[in-house]
């Protein structure tokens, strides 16, 4: 059953430490801009138009990428028959005929065609080189201006991203100051309903709980100050804490509470020793015995006790002075004078301790 008590416990202190951490990504997100109608909102009307000014450019950088590529195709044709027909000139001058005699007129009048064709294709070349050129430069200022257009956009939008990052700082700030404000409203909650529950038989629940929102501040905390702030918050923390716990076992040693002394009685008592002192209570068989904690029931008691020795009566710390046994008021008999209760008749009185 304990076991099955604490295994539920500790479950219960996790489902605890997730549920918060849902409810703080919920605070985390809440109000968070929108980045699509924040840039929408905040972006300058004119970058409209120079995004579609450069998309205009684009497509005549595409046109002119093409007429470029045609005209080195063209270029390259014409070059390939120019290279063909002087090929074919030079053979024509080199041929003979059966009797080893030059071309003849005929031959050479197709050769000074060929001279002809070729004097036209070179000026076609220089044409299109010229055109060449031109496309060439137009390109090129086309490119410049496109890298103009561009650098001046991105400027336009680096402006609305940095006061869209602000606004998200902003609001950042405000949920971590939110969620710390709810995680410290939760965990003195948790803390004052888990003093005063104490001693409730649903402790564990209470224990639980809070043991969970001790660590999701402490991982909020870790997850949203810088390394050189945490370690600070958490030092003051574990200070604090420190000090209480070391104040607390201050008081409970020098004002202990009711339960705790009469426990701390019982135990002297039963180790027949004096509470305060610890002086040892030498009555009955143990007048002339000594004896500490660990010795006390390892001592053997002699049998030959006369009767008169053997009586019970007040005593006297010798010691300290406190007083450990008294008659009692009901009965009369000798009864403990720090425990509430008569051994003999059980008639009971208030213990404060003002005498420890």
């Amino acid at each position: 059953m304990r076991a099955g008590i604490l295994l539920l416990a500790v479950l219960f202190g996790v489902l605890v430490y997730l549920s918060a951490g849902f409810l703080l990504n919920d605070i985390k997100v809440f109000q968070q801009p929108d980045k699509d109608e924040f840039f929408a909102k905040h972006t300058d009307h004119s970058l409209q138009d120079k995004l579609d000014k450069l998309k205009a450019l684009q497509m005549q950088l595409q046109e002119l990428e093409h007429k470029h590529r045609l005209l080195s195709q063209q270029r390259g044709f014409i070059k390939d028959s120019s290279s063909s027909l002087q090929i074919t000139v030079d053979n024509l001058f080199k041929l003979k005929d059966r009797n080893q005699q030059l071309i003849s007129k005929e031959q050479f009048g197709l050769v000074l065609n060929s001279l002809d064709k070729i004097i036209e294709i070179q000026k076609e070349y220089k044409t299109t080189a010229e055109q060449y050129i031109e496309i060439t430069n137009n390109k090129y200022a086309v490119q410049k201006d496109i890298a103009a257009l561009k650098g001046r956009i991105k400027e336009q939008k680096d402006a609305t991203r940095k006061l869209y990052n602000e606004a998200l700082r902003r609001q950042r700030i405000k949920a971590t100051i939110l969620r710390m404000a709810f995680l410290v409203l939760l965990v003195l909650l948790c803390t004052v309903v888990f003093v005063k529950k104490r001693k409730s038989i649903y402790r564990m629940v209470y224990g639980s709980t809070a043991v969970a929102m001790y660590i999701k501040t402490a991982v909020v905390i870790h997850e949203r100050f810088p390394y050189r702030y945490f370690k600070y918050i958490l030092t003051v923390c574990l200070l604090g804490l420190v000090g209480w716990g070391f104040g607390w076992l201050i008081r409970r040693l020098v004002k202990p509470k009711l339960d705790t002394l009469l426990k701390q009685y019982r135990q002297a008592y039963e180790c027949f020793l004096c509470p305060v002192c610890e002086y040892p209570i030498r009555i009955g068989p143990r007048k002339y015995l000594y004896w500490t904690r660990r010795t006390v029931h390892k001592i053997a008691l002699s049998g030959n006790i006369s009767p008169a020795e053997d009586d019970d009566k007040a005593y006297t710390c010798p010691a300290c002075g406190t007083q450990l046994f008294e008659k009692c008021e009901s009965c009369g008999a000798t009864r403990h004078s720090l425990l509430p209760t008569c051994q003999a008749c059980g008639a009971t009185k208030t213990i404060t301790g003002d005498k420890y």
